[in-house]
């Protein structure tokens, strides 16, 4: 639904543009949204999504994301993103969010992660040949929303037969046009987890949630809507972001067989590829709330006008980044936002890399031709998180080649 133009927004800075249902979102959606914001002031407003700010610039971005005096986090300043319980700490500021922070950032940091190697590519090498034989896969629905998901699940010691349905959930909340869906799905989602927390509340082991409901903040235990919160955001992130993200990557992959031929012919390459296959298809934004009147970048707002910052094309910014359309294994690592910026940056960013990473040298060890198997643009999504709707893969059948990693058999 579609509302009125604050009297403060001046003309020229209305732009059309609805971040779940504008058509560039339909199929290449990182070029054409990337086209618009060109075409359009760096700060705009838009009606769509009940109407906000759109941040459009890279360098903007990361300057306002690092003030969160200014442009805050809490719900209190952008009442139309207000959830119960808020989803943390991605909802809070410093210093609770800094206190919140610090519970799970062990888990996530590059130490943290570094003993789930084996268990990554173990995961993923059975994945790959349970449809390397078929040549053929719909690598959304059969291999993307598997292979993080249920990593993420064992993390969690969530049961994985419930995989499916928390996808289902966690898709509503990001891309159902309707906010009363999202707020819908979300609640549906913080019941489920509920239950989990209640049962690490009796008995606590070494899992995610238990590391969560066991903490402390500020020298006290966490609230039940602290603990709720932040299982609900952790779930958010761990079942829907590497998803949408391998997807976009493996479909650029399929249609451009050249580059992917660099990656099977020298693996050594992907570490650094996978920066520049990131950078050119992020898929999830942020929003703030502006604390104050003010005048900002020669922008005069209000305190309470929302800000949406779609970091899904920060790394197109031609003001940001030479060229952002071609994707080039051999530049320099451009510091493109996909995990956003400041003290909100993304805590899972370690774990994703490490996850694409594997996920490609197992694939170029096994696959080493494969393409698209559509005419045309596949379509897409938009939403809070960008994804294909389908990547159907095909290539030659054959046996398994030898694993360039230590898989379990």
């Amino acid at each position: 639904m579609s509302t009125g133009i604050p009297p403060h927004i001046p003309p020229e800075r209305v732009v059309e543009f609805d971040r779940f249902n504008a058509p560039q979102l339909q199929s290449c959606p990182h070029q054409q949204v990337s086209a618009l914001f060109e075409r359009s002031p760096d700060l705009f407003y838009t009606t769509g999504d009940r109407g906000h700010w759109v941040v459009g610039r890279a360098a903007l971005a990361r300057d306002m994301l690092r003030q969160p005096d200014k442009f805050s986090s809490d719900p209190v300043h952008n009442p139309a993103n207000a959830r119960h319980p808020p989803t943390l700490p991605n909802q809070c500021d410093p210093p609770l969010h800094t206190g919140l922070r610090r519970i799970i950032n062990p888990f996530f940091s590059p130490a943290g992660i570094q003993h789930l190697e084996d268990d990554v590519r173990a995961l993923a090498v059975r994945l790959i040949e349970a449809v390397l034989s078929q040549g053929h896969c719909e690598f959304v629905s059969q291999v993307a929303q598997v292979f993080p998901v249920e990593l993420f699940m064992r993390m969690a010691k969530a049961p994985l037969d419930d995989r499916e349905m928390l996808i289902a959930k966690v898709a509503r909340f990001t891309r159902a046009p309707q906010i009363a869906d999202r707020l819908a799905a979300l609640n549906e989602l913080g019941d489920y987890l509920q239950v989990l927390i209640a049962e690490r509340e009796a008995a606590p082991g070494t899992d995610l949630i238990s590391l969560v409901v066991q903490a402390q903040v500020e020298g006290r235990p966490l609230t039940a809507d602290e603990k709720r919160g932040m299982v609900t955001l952790l779930f958010l992130g761990g079942l829907d972001t590497v998803t949408a993200m391998l997807s976009f990557i493996m479909a650029y992959l399929g249609q451009h067989p050249e580059q992917w031929q660099r990656l099977v012919q020298a693996p050594a390459l992907i570490d650094h590829a996978i920066e520049e296959l990131m950078r050119v298809h992020g898929v999830a934004g942020t929003e703030r709330g502006v604390t104050r009147d003010m005048v900002y970048a020669g922008v005069s707002f209000k305190a309470g006008d929302r800000l949406v910052f779609p970091a899904h094309i920060y790394g197109l910014d031609p003001q940001m980044v030479e060229d952002p359309l071609r994707v080039d294994f051999d530049r320099p690592v451009s510091n493109h936002l996909v995990f956003g910026a400041g003290p909100h940056r993304c805590v899972g960013s370690h774990l994703a890399r490490l996850e694409i990473k594997v996920f490609l040298q197992e694939w170029a060890s096994r696959v080493p031709v494969f393409s698209v198997d559509a005419q045309g643009d596949l379509p897409t999504r938009g939403g809070l998180v960008w994804s294909p709707e389908a990547v159907p893969l095909v290539w030659p059948a054959g046996p398994a080649s030898t694993s360039v990693g230590q898989a379990a058999p």
